[in-house]
């Protein structure tokens, strides 16, 4: 990433990240509202990970627009990096929570067909499948902001670690001439060191 386009491509993964939070975060607010007696809807992993991944776009916004303002990176891209790596594991937690959901209430889905009075199969199956559509599209936006938390961890660490750091020199010894002090040229005497010559 070039210079110029590190604080544009940090608002960029920001706006993308502040979006992708609104609709995961919009999308468990519906799956509660459906399905209030859902126990993998009441856990809220979608409402939980959009808030944490819309505040990790928002500091993310923010790191941007102080990198192209001052020129070098500030808190806010150390901030940036250290939340966008929590939030990996954040959207992590939502796949394993909606992926969960998919394999208990579709194995469930197949076998209580009749133990509801008055619901026949045909409504149960909605039910459930509808259900079940949600969840994948829980583990679908959380793999998405898994994989966008992962790039923006990568590209926060390239600019905070490396843009206008101190470069070491170039490395080797620069041969000097030095004035020497004057030694004298007698030999020691007895009991001296014999390789230390006395002024």
């Amino acid at each position: 990433m070039c210079k110029g386009n590190a604080g544009r491509g940090l608002i960029g993964l920001g706006v993308t990240l502040v979006i992708l939070g609104a609709v995961n975060t919009f999308f468990g607010i519906g799956a509660l509202a459906a399905f209030p007696d859902n126990f993998f809807s009441r856990v809220g992993a979608p409402i939980w990970a959009g808030v944490f991944v819309a505040i990790t776009g928002a500091i993310g916004i923010i790191a941007g627009r102080k990198f192209r303002r001052e020129g070098a990176h500030t808190g806010f891209t150390t901030a940036f990096l250290t939340l966008s790596i929590i939030a990996i594991f954040v959207a992590l937690s939502q796949v394993g929570v909606s992926g969960w959901a998919i394999d208990i209430y579709g194995y469930n889905c197949d076998l209580r067909g009749g133990f509801y009075p008055g619901v026949t199969i045909r409504t149960l199956n909605e039910y459930c499948w509808t259900m079940i559509y949600l969840h994948r599209t829980g583990v679908a936006l959380g793999g998405l902001e898994t994989v966008l938390c992962f790039v923006s961890s990568i590209i926060g660490c390239v600019i905070g670690c490396n843009y206008y750091n101190q470069q070491p020199g170039p490395s080797g010894i620069t041969m000097q001439p030095t004035n020497q002090p004057g030694t004298a040229n007698s030999p020691a005497g007895p009991g001296a060191d014999p390789q230390a010559r006395y002024i």
